[in-house]
């Protein structure tokens, strides 16, 4: 019979922990990236890899677990092995749209799947077919719940209800609220910052707004990283990091040197 030759999986091996040793044997096939080549997954089409290997020191920032689930296709399977926080790393794949998350605890990995789906994927869904006598029923069931709220010509007779005054209600309301002592309204002898001489903004001795901290700050300062895993490289970087398709660094002066 004919012969069919079955396509290779494509495999990506992406070692980004040194502590871990990186696999021995690997398929010709498979792409191997460094902490250089993190940046390369957000360029990745989409359903490319149908096996990934990840050595990490952290878990992965939100929109690169966004890109690693695109690249991947239905139903591939994922393990990534960690020398930092194992619930948190489980923790990045559930919130990262993966399904069938097993922790190994002696091998500090977690395995998951990619759900056998794509995206946009949609499947139509059949209606029950329901016979008239149910559809009858039905009917009057609906028709007696209706009945309970309904109101009669004469349910609401004045000498029957006694009504609400629309007016007492909001005298009520008003009658709570001080009048007197609006928070709203700024206190003209408060020492807020104003303009100084020239027209320039110039902050008060006790400013709280924070023209003071805006003023005082060097326009030529490098920006400081705030979560701590900006010089870790696109994988660990969040949306607004302003050092997304960088390089991975590591300086306290935020030097780039390349981390091979």
């Amino acid at each position: 019979g004919r012969v069919t030759k079955r396509k290779m999986a494509k495999q990506l091996f992406l070692h980004l922990d040194s502590s871990i040793t990186f696999p021995e044997k690997l398929p010709e096939s498979a792409l191997k990236w460094g902490s250089e080549d993190q940046s390369n997954l957000t360029s990745a089409a989409d359903n490319t890899f149908e096996q990934v290997w990840i050595s990490t020191p952290k878990p992965f920032g939100t929109p690169y677990m966004a890109h690693l689930l695109r690249a991947m296709s239905p139903s591939a399977t994922i393990m990534v092995c960690t020398s930092g926080d194992l619930p948190a790393v489980e923790r990045s794949l559930l919130f990262g749209g993966f399904t069938e998350i097993k922790k190994d605890e002696a091998k500090k990995a977690v395995c998951a799947k990619k759900p056998a789906f794509k995206l946009g994927a949609a499947k139509k869904f059949k209606k029950a077919a329901v016979s008239k006598k149910d559809t009858a029923r039905i009917r009057g069931e609906e028709k007696k719940k209706a009945n309970v709220w309904a109101l009669g010509d004469d349910d609401l007779a004045e000498e029957d209800v006694e009504l609400e005054d629309e007016d007492s209600l909001l005298d009520r309301e008003v009658d709570k609220v001080d009048v007197t002592a609006p928070t709203n309204v700024k206190d003209k002898n408060s020492k807020d910052c104003g303009t100084g001489p020239g027209g320039k903004r110039k902050a008060c001795k006790n400013c709280t707004c924070g023209l003071k901290e805006e003023q005082e700050k060097d326009p030529n300062a490098e920006p400081k990283s705030a979560c701590g895993n900006c010089g870790l490289g696109d994988a660990f970087r969040c949306s607004t990091c302003p050092y997304l398709g960088k390089p991975a660094f590591t300086s306290k002066d935020n030097v780039v040197k390349l981390v091979l």
